[in-house]
């Protein structure tokens, strides 16, 4: 595995939404500009996203009600 700052930052980045951290907070930690760039350092593909969806979906939570 290469280490690097970028290593660093990119782990980081990655680890901080899978542990439910938002873009939003994560882009103005990183202290980007635009989400486009926060989206190269995070890849949200797969369980993540499916699990983050189940979470929060109205459609999901409907017999939460």
């Amino acid at each position: 595995m290469r280490v690097s700052p970028h290593t660093f930052r990119h782990t980081f980045a990655k680890k901080y939404v899978m542990n439910g951290g938002d873009a939003f907070s994560l882009q103005k930690i990183l202290g980007h500009t635009s989400l486009e760039i926060v989206r190269m350092y995070v890849n949200m593909f797969g369980t993540g996203v499916m699990k983050q969806h189940r979470k929060y979906s109205p459609l999901e939570r409907r017999n939460d009600e």
